[in-house]
């Protein structure tokens, strides 16, 4: 299936949210996942089937000064 991260288009056989973003390197618990427009728990992210042409956003928070 092909969705679009991080504003490109990418083609994954992985079904869920959680797996895809394993295989990038990506760990939920650190980042905010926003996924068809909504952020995500990381709860959430773990549970949530990747979706055909769905658009998937990871951001990172960080402080600093």
């Amino acid at each position: 299936m092909k969705i679009r991260y991080q504003d490109k288009e990418i083609e994954t056989d992985e079904t869920t949210v959680a797996a895809f973003l394993a295989a990038q390197g990506v760990k939920t618990a650190e980042a905010v996942v926003e996924y068809k427009g909504d952020i995500l728990s990381s709860d959430a992210a773990l549970t949530a089937d990747l979706e055909d042409g769905a658009e998937l956003n990871v951001f990172r928070i960080v402080a600093g000064g």
